[in-house]
């Protein structure tokens, strides 16, 4: 098995970014040709989990996970679930046969970091990953923008990567202004990846 662990790229300043698509995609159908939008060219690819149907169902692990941040995965699970290609859900323990993503928390990583991902990944497809919550930057911060990174984590374990877009989810460095909610390149990014 392959340990991917996500790493932050470098931001230029001569990057451009694409337009937003119109409306985020209503089936999980990547068009002819599609690429990944927005991008981060420094960030390190990710894979998709496997398909079994209309959605690849991913489920998120929160046990032993104190209520506040239990309830933050939650809310994620339900943002990520807007996408047509995923079913993000939560639950206690991971069932044999899932695309499991346990969820820890930890309380410091010696850096400032608040949250990482790590993945098990097989040639093609994401085989089991962590998220790891980092409660001492975490604890510091509102609802809100902690609810930012453990949405910026749960797309790292959907198969994206980084995003160029200061205001994306996405962005390395998603901070306060920074919305909690996946846009619509994430979602047509993830249709590039399942469709």
């Amino acid at each position: 098995m392959l340990l991917a662990a996500v790493v932050t790229g470098a931001l230029t300043s001569s990057c451009t970014h694409r337009p937003t698509p119109a409306a985020p995609p209503t089936a999980c159908v990547a068009r002819a040709g599609a690429t990944l939008q927005d991008v981060d060219p420094g960030d390190l690819p990710e894979k998709p989990w496997r398909r079994d149907g209309a959605e690849a169902r991913v489920v998120f692990e929160t046990s032993g996970l104190p209520v506040r941040y239990r309830h933050l995965v939650d809310r994620g699970a339900q943002l990520w679930s807007a996408s047509p290609c995923v079913d993000a859900v939560t639950a206690p323990r991971c069932a044999a046969g899932d695309h499991c993503v346990h969820v820890v928390e930890q309380r410091t990583d010696g850096e400032d970091s608040d949250g990482e991902f790590t993945s098990h990944d097989g040639p093609r497809y994401r085989r089991e990953g962590t998220i790891t919550l980092y409660t001492d930057v975490l604890g510091t911060e509102s609802d809100d923008e902690a609810l930012v990174t453990v949405v910026h984590e749960m797309g790292h374990a959907l198969g994206l990567r980084h995003r160029r877009d200061p205001r994306s989810v996405m962005h390395p460095d998603s901070g306060e202004g920074t919305g909690p909610a996946p846009d619509a390149v994430d979602l047509a990014n993830l249709a590039t990846l399942y469709g």
